[in-house]
């Protein structure tokens, strides 16, 4: 084992000696970097709070989620507990490096800094660090791990705003056909790569065994998540600004049952697609789409139809 190793692995030892009483807060700060999280809180923004927020936020998580799992597929780097089996406080099925949990969290949290005003952008600033310091008292990341994801992070991130208001007004003057052929091609092109990735060597198969053939395996499934997910929101928030474009006021009940009953459909479409679909690239492709064009423009049109929210004025 290398030295760099060798530290990180003494390092979270160090940490978890602290007590067990930790445990449970950093489960929590973990929590708040998850998909089931992210799953409540974008659909909570983008139907009840802000739209246009809601839709800076989707396009974030997707492009940083992607670049993850990419990197993650490339390079097949192990997690800590695979070394040391002692540190798995929690367990993840995916490889180590760059943290995913630590790179959304500054891509999102630090989203939210720049728009939110003193002192939440400074809650949002000090989220960032638990949810990431969370991931290596957990046994789930190096520090190494959590370094790249922020500087992976930061990339989004600062590319994000600095390309909006140069790309923003172009987009806008796209026509539908030409927003629907791009998500075509750029949720096809992320499959490829994502394959690619998947299919060069690297990493230690034979050392990890089990652990690394089940890691590998979720490269080529995020391949049909990311790029379906992709091809999902692409395709509904482009429809849905030409031919829906709801207002988020509403009474505080209305907006509740937008998100009570969205989330109940889009719950039942993540777990009731899988179960009933063949366990397959293309499969998993078309049910992240679906899932992200329920929550994007099917229910969006369908809560303006029931009267649970009103167009926005021209």
């Amino acid at each position: 084992m290398d030295p760099i190793t060798s530290g990180s692995l003494d390092l979270i030892r160090a940490l978890q000696s602290l007590g067990g009483w930790l445990v449970v807060p950093m489960k929590f700060f973990s929590f708040l970097g998850t998909a089931e999280f992210y799953m409540l809180i974008l659909p909570l923004v983008f139907w009840c709070i802000n739209r246009t927020i809601g839709i800076e936020m989707v396009t974030l998580l997707l492009a940083s989620s992607g670049l993850n799992e990419l990197a993650k597929g490339l390079l097949k780097l192990p997690r800590p507990f695979w070394i040391d089996p002692k540190l798995a406080l929690s367990t993840e099925t995916s490889f180590g490096l760059p943290s995913g949990h630590a790179q959304n969290a500054v891509v999102l949290w630090g989203y939210l800094a720049t728009v939110l005003r003193s002192p939440w952008r400074w809650l949002c600033i000090l989220l960032i660090f638990l949810i990431s310091l969370s991931r290596f008292y957990l046994g789930v990341h190096f520090p190494s791990d959590v370094l790249a994801g922020w500087v992976l992070g930061l990339l989004v991130l600062g590319s994000f705003l600095w390309l909006k208001p140069r790309l923003t007004p172009r987009l806008s003057a796209w026509s539908l056909g030409k927003h629907i052929l791009a998500a075509i091609l750029v949720s096809a092109a992320v499959l490829v790569l994502y394959l690619v990735a998947a299919a060069i060597p690297a990493g230690e198969p034979a050392r990890f065994g089990d652990l690394f053939n089940v890691a590998h395996a979720q490269v080529v499934e995020a391949a049909g998540s990311v790029s379906g997910m992709i091809l999902g929101a692409w395709i509904g928030l482009a429809v849905e600004e030409r031919h829906v474009r709801f207002s988020t006021a509403g009474t505080f009940w209305r907006r509740a049952l937008r998100l009570v009953i969205g989330l109940l459909i889009l719950v039942a479409l993540r777990f009731g697609l899988k179960a009933i679909l063949p366990n397959d690239l293309g499969f998993g492709v078309f049910r992240y789409a679906v899932m992200m064009l329920w929550v994007a423009l099917a229910w969006p049109w369908l809560f303006v139809r029931l009267g649970l929210a009103q167009r926005e004025s021209s």
